[in-house]
């Protein structure tokens, strides 16, 4: 099989600049490299480290495209319109709009002059069916296009019949599969499946020895008394994050220390109101919280390895995020919420799993005094979900993907 990826268009593959998409993608690509089983070509936007990690691979070519100075410069007047003059809340939806717009034209080209390809995947957004739909593409690819969703859609920018007629629309988890369904009215779809997300546990799994434990600890000044809350991920306010905080100022056992990994946007410095928001927050608790700041993905395991206790109390209909399955992987007791996808990763023996209410930040803090109070329950909850991360491994991620396209 000749496998076409169109991805996002604004990150790269190689997943230099991290995303959970990219990510994804990246697992898939190491282990074709490892079983051979098809033949690959990544369409990616262009970034200098990426070009540089593509080499590496032998089952995959990487048809990179850079846009001119133009694009740039057009997405930088309309990033700074709608950040500064129409102040829009989501500012990072107008960051790569004439990128995107580029990316697909020049895909769209791309695959149609080629015959090279018996099928394409489209990874999550639905404006990538514009490649498809733009010089009548998806005629040529009939019943060899499939669509890889990752996030609910609310507009299918005019491709509504182009989704409809995939070979097969891959979602995360049944929860987007039901909401993808109710949004194309499609009762009943036949060419509807799930395929469940993972991580590459190997690498999440390493081991540190005492010593270097203690020098990640000495790094964000924690004592050997302090028990270690994580919280992975981008500082949006559906990750929960400030309801996390809110929760922490509510918490009886102060032995603790919360690391925050991430950024905003990845792996950039660019900050909104809302993570200025968080920094007010916590001005009376700064020796109780710790930001990170962006943690490249390959060097994240550490602090996974110093972590008693992850927590991702989302408060949207989070799709199936990958820091719950980086944290079963790693033997982790997890406090989280009734959101979207996440009860079809997780189990109340491993989790603790609550409602999104009112209640929300005072369950957070009763939930993490109990865990911070109970050795015994954590090890427990910790063991279950090592027991949960054996289905969710790159291997049966790889495998089952192949059976949906073939």
């Amino acid at each position: 099989m000749r496998l076409a990826i169109v991805t996002s268009g604004f990150l790269p593959v190689p997943a230099v600049s991290g995303g959970a998409v990219e990510n994804l993608i990246e697992n898939f690509l190491n282990k074709n490299e490892e079983y051979k089983k098809i033949e690959i070509t990544i369409f990616s936007i262009y970034d200098n480290r990426a070009f540089t990690e593509s080499k590496k691979y032998n089952q995959a070519e990487f048809d990179f495209i850079k846009p001119n100075i133009l694009v740039k410069c057009a997405d930088k007047i309309i990033y700074f319109i709608a950040k500064n003059i129409l102040r829009k809340e989501k500012t990072m939806s107008f960051r790569y709009i004439c990128q995107r717009l580029y990316f697909l034209n020049k895909v769209s080209k791309k695959i149609k002059k080629s015959d090279r390809y018996d099928k394409i995947l489209l990874e999550n957004h639905p404006t990538l069916f514009m490649c498809l739909k733009k010089r009548k593409n998806y005629k040529k690819y009939e019943g060899r296009y499939y669509y890889h969703l990752h996030n609910e859609i609310s507009n299918a920018y005019g491709c509504i019949d182009l989704i409809k007629n995939c070979k097969n629309n891959i979602c995360v988890s049944q929860f987007i599969l039901n909401q993808l369904s109710n949004f194309l009215k499609v009762k009943n779809p036949y060419n509807f499946s799930v395929l469940k997300n993972c991580v590459d546990q190997k690498n999440f799994q390493k081991k540190l020895n005492n010593e270097e434990k203690n020098e990640v600890r000495k790094k964000y000044n924690i004592n050997e008394q302090e028990k270690v809350l994580l919280f992975t991920g981008r500082f949006t306010k559906e990750k929960g994050i400030k309801e996390l905080i809110l929760a922490l100022k509510k918490v009886k056992n102060k032995n603790y220390k919360l690391l925050v990994v991430g950024s905003f946007f990845f792996g950039t410095n660019i900050k909104n109101g809302f993570q200025l928001e968080l920094e007010q927050l916590i001005e009376n608790m700064r020796d109780k919280v710790v930001f990170t700041g962006y943690v490249p993905y390959d060097e994240i395991y550490k602090l996974y390895a110093i972590a008693d206790i992850s927590t991702l109390p989302s408060v949207w209909d989070d799709p199936a995020p990958l820091t719950i399955i980086e944290a079963l992987s790693c033997g982790l007791p997890i406090i989280t919420t009734y959101s979207g996808g996440i009860p079809e990763y997780v189990n109340e023996r491993c989790a603790i799993i609550l409602k999104r209410n009112e209640d929300l930040i005072e369950n957070l803090a009763k939930s993490i005094d109990n865990l911070l109070e109970n050795d015994n329950l954590r090890i427990n909850m910790g063991q279950e979900s090592l027991k949960v991360s054996k289905q969710l491994t790159v291997d049966n991620y790889y495998f089952n993907f192949l059976k949906l396209l073939e």
